[in-house]
């Protein structure tokens, strides 16, 4: 058994694939973006036990969900507070200020918790979706403003740190734009806005590669998810090499996937 990673950009299909995979190895542990992983932090709460004290003091309503979706982990806990579903939006704004991505860390912090998390883990059998590119090439582009060698260099160590056998699985979009404009059609609420689209806009316009490359509208999208595309290429051919694949985007035979597992 070996531990797998599913990546790609927005709308390539991670979430679809993993789910098939799950039902083709029930033996195995499956990871969406948002639940407590063993490795990845995304869309969770990395708290001291005083803080994780605090937000149960402060939403005793919520005590319970609260510790559904809480792990403790040595000195911290790690809450998946998306998963946990109330009308006080007060409650997120608390949850969000302690996750490690979109620059809450400084560079050095975050990649200390990345790299003992990858090499504290032990064990194989596990489907991860997007922990190994997406939300840490991210925060090296945007936030840390890494440029692609300092990238490279950071996922020289990183990889270094992962002692068990592991694959990752690129799915690759053939036509990018139109992958995106077709994400931005389909995450949308209840009034027809597109709320996907905007948060993200938001996401990159803040950061502060964002604003030092002035990004304001779709094209400046379209530059991010290129630019990410092509940083995760040279990792996968400078330094993962027979360790990724690569399979084209809701066109692929899930049995070869399967064969490779």
């Amino acid at each position: 058994m070996r531990n797998v990673f599913i990546e790609g950009i927005p709308g390539s299909g991670k979430s679809t694939l993993l789910g098939e995979l799950q039902k083709n190895f029930p033996g195995y542990n499956c990871y969406y973006e948002g639940d407590i992983s063993p490795v990845e932090l995304a869309w969770c709460s990395y708290i001291t036990y005083e803080q994780y004290k605090k937000a149960i003091e402060d939403w005793p309503q919520l005590e319970i969900k609260i510790k559904e979706n809480s792990k403790r982990e040595e000195n911290h806990y790690i809450v998946s507070y998306t998963r946990i579903h109330t009308d006080n939006h007060d409650f997120y704004k608390y949850m969000e200020q302690y996750e490690i991505y979109g620059g809450r860390k400084n560079i050095q912090e975050f990649s200390n918790i990345i790299f003992e998390r990858f090499r504290s883990f032990n064990g194989t059998g596990n489907v991860f979706e997007c922990s190994f590119f997406q939300n840490i090439i991210e925060e090296l582009m945007l936030f840390a403003e890494y440029d692609d060698a300092q990238i490279l260099d950071f996922y020289n160590k990183l990889i270094t740190n992962i002692l068990d056998d592991f694959l990752v699985i690129r799915l690759i979009s053939t036509d990018i734009e139109n992958s995106i404009k077709q994400i931005k059609k389909e995450r949308i609420n209840e009034q027809g806005e597109e709320v996907w689209y905007h948060l993200m806009m938001n996401y990159l316009n803040q950061s502060p590669y964002g604003k030092s490359h002035n990004y304001k509208n779709f094209n400046d999208m379209l530059k991010h998810f290129h630019r990410r595309i092509s940083i995760e290429k040279r990792i996968s051919n400078e330094l993962l090499h027979k360790r990724c694949i690569d399979v084209e985007s809701k066109n692929y035979h899930l049995k070869d996937i399967i064969d490779l597992i």
